[in-house]
Order: C-alpha cells, then sequence, then structure tokens
C-alpha cells in the first residue's frame, strides 16, 4: 500500500506545482518523511496523513486507495468539496460559505448535518 501511496501523493504534488519541503512544511512534517512516504518506507501517521491530503486538495481515503464515501447528502457534497478545494478558497469565499451552511440550517435545511 505504501508504494501506491507514494504514487498518488507525487502525481498531487506535480499536479499542483508543490515539492518535497513545500509539502512538509504544509503539512506539519519533515522533508525526510515526505521522501519516505514518497519511496513506500514508511505510512505517515492518521492525522499527518489528513494534514498531506489537505495540503493536495484531497482525501485520506483517496491517497490510501480506499473507496471514498458515497455521502450523497448536501452536507457531504460540500464536506468532499471543501476536502479538494479548501486551500483555493479566500478567506472571505470561505466566510461566505459558513454562513450559507449556517442560515441553511437555521431554517432546517441540515440535510444530514449533525451537531
Amino acid at each position: 500500500m505504501t508504494a501506491a501511496l507514494g504514487d498518488r501523493m507525487r502525481r498531487l504534488m506535480q499536479q499542483h506545482g508543490i515539492n518535497q519541503s513545500q509539502l512538509a512544511t504544509r503539512a506539519g512534517t519533515t522533508q525526510p518523511n515526505i521522501s519516505k512516504y514518497l519511496a513506500g518506507e514508511r505510512e505517515p501517521a492518521s492525522s499527518t496523513l489528513a494534514n498531506i491530503a489537505t495540503v493536495l486538495h484531497t482525501t485520506s481515503e483517496f491517497l490510501l486507495g480506499l473507496p471514498e464515501s458515497n455521502d450523497n447528502t448536501p452536507f457531504g457534497t460540500i464536506k468532499a468539496y471543501c476536502a479538494r478545494h479548501g486551500g483555493e478558497l479566500s478567506e472571505a469565499e470561505t466566510r461566505e460559505l459558513i454562513m450559507t451552511l449556517l442560515a441553511a440550517r437555521e431554517q432546517g435545511g441540515d440535510h444530514g448535518v449533525q451537531d
């Protein structure tokens, strides 16, 4: 599984123009650790994997080659979008998204959102 993880990471790093050092800094780990993940010599801890997924605008499930959640609720759709594109949203867009979600929830449109 670790070689596939490294392949997926490498492909997304190239897609986003991120090098090992940049990924390490943004994900809160070290460049030598990123190098080991890419080489399939080591697997990241779950918290590090989540950080890497966020930086690479994907999910931990995708990086691990697991089937992604089929949460087709509005919340699931938004959650998946944010996982993939959250880093691309401006602060104003993020605020607007949050306010829209809160307003929808107050109107009874939470559709699967749990407290």
